[in-house]
């Protein structure tokens, strides 16, 4: 910049460029999101279904509200003239050996993808055969795994085995000095504002007193990283003795108190959390730290829910923000799809991604 004879420059106008660069690189990205949303959703998907995925890939898809329009696939003659799933679900009418052979360049330009909603022992070779030429030549044909992580950002659950760890592209173990990394940055993040928002915590602490009474802080057993138990902290939204009621806290709970209300809804009764990462008991990032009874139950109900425990749990994570607060065991379920994918994709990048919703979340009010 030139205010003079001379060109000059400042760390002012290097800092107003960056602070200026950030919201209009977010606004133009975002702007190229929407538009190319609008493009994807002109398009459609074939699925080839069988009677064991299809309705779990059709629950989803019905959940997610999917912009693209579905044409279903039997994978066999048998499921001819039968519904996907339910009864409201449509009829499949087309068998996957039949329609394949007929793609190509010229009728193929109107789908966006084949998805794989079927076990391979209930697939024809012939199907298998020309699902690899249009992978390679035309269009991508996705398995019913990579396309729930490449479009939905979860795992399955039904496609989860023993054996999952030991999957070839498992990031976990690949990437273990990520692992190093991350507590590092824990103990710095959650020491520093531990300082800085002790103002904050010493204020919630006296309103809390003064408008609820003792005690500030509520204390439960939780579940941590490799199943080991640890006492979680947070400051007191409910009424003392809620916990013995029901598990869950649903919308509108009388246990709630006004004061709680609010601080559930700016995420302040989380500050406490803070102490437990500078312990080593949880992260800034990952999985939610549930209760020891809560874990009890869903470790009887849900297959392979023991892999959460693989990572540390944390103040907020990828479940966190991208499905709301959980009243049931569908909602376990679902979150526990969620954080599958986080710990399988573990990595800086989708922290950061996970700091950025949180952020989202924070100023739009969307806490439980």
């Amino acid at each position: 910049a030139s205010f003079g004879p001379h060109a000059t420059s400042s760390r002012a106008i290097f800092t107003l460029a960056f602070l200026l660069f950030i919201p209009t690189s977010l606004y133009w990205r975002r702007a190229f999101w929407f538009r190319a949303s609008r493009g994807r959703s002109e398009g459609k998907f074939l699925v080839i279904v069988d009677s064991d995925l299809g309705p779990v890939f059709y629950r989803d898809y019905i959940k997610k509200q999917q912009h693209q329009s579905v044409q279903y696939l039997a994978a066999d003659y048998s499921l001819l003239g039968r519904h996907v799933a339910d009864e409201e679900s449509p009829k499949i009418s087309v068998e996957a050996v039949h329609l394949l052979p007929q793609l190509n360049t010229d009728n193929i330009a109107g789908y966006e993808a084949i998805i794989l909603a079927s076990r391979f022992s209930h697939l024809d070779g012939r199907v298998l055969k020309r699902l690899g030429e249009i992978h390679f030549e035309e269009m991508p044909v996705f398995l019913m795994s990579a396309f729930y992580e490449s479009y939905w950002n979860k795992i399955p659950l039904e496609l989860i085995g023993p054996a999952w760890p030991l999957e070839a592209d498992f990031v976990l173990v690949q990437h273990s000095v990520f692992t190093t990394i991350k507590r590092l940055f824990d103990v710095l993040i959650a020491a520093t504002a531990l300082i800085l928002v002790s103002p904050l915590m010493i204020a919630v602490a006296l309103a809390i007193m003064l408008l609820e009474g003792r005690p500030v802080i509520y204390s439960q057993p939780r579940t941590g990283q490799h199943r080991e138990s640890f006492t979680l902290f947070k400051f007191r939204s409910m009424k003392v003795g809620s916990d013995k009621g029901d598990k869950y806290t649903r919308p509108g709970d009388s246990r709630v108190s006004r004061l709680g209300y609010f601080l559930r809804k700016t995420r302040l009764d989380e500050l406490p959390q803070l102490w437990n990462v500078v312990k080593g008991d949880m992260s800034m990032i990952g999985p939610r730290a549930e209760w020891v009874k809560l874990v009890h139950d869903y470790e009887q109900q849900i297959p392979h829910y023991h892999y959460r425990h693989l990572v540390r749990p944390g103040i907020t994570g990828w479940a966190q923000v991208n499905y709301p607060y959980g009243a049931s065991l569908e909602d376990a379920m679902q979150k526990f799809s969620y954080d599958l994918y986080y710990i399988r994709n573990f990595s800086i990048r989708l922290d950061a991604e996970v700091v950025l919703k949180t952020l989202h979340t924070m100023i739009c009010g969307m806490g439980q």
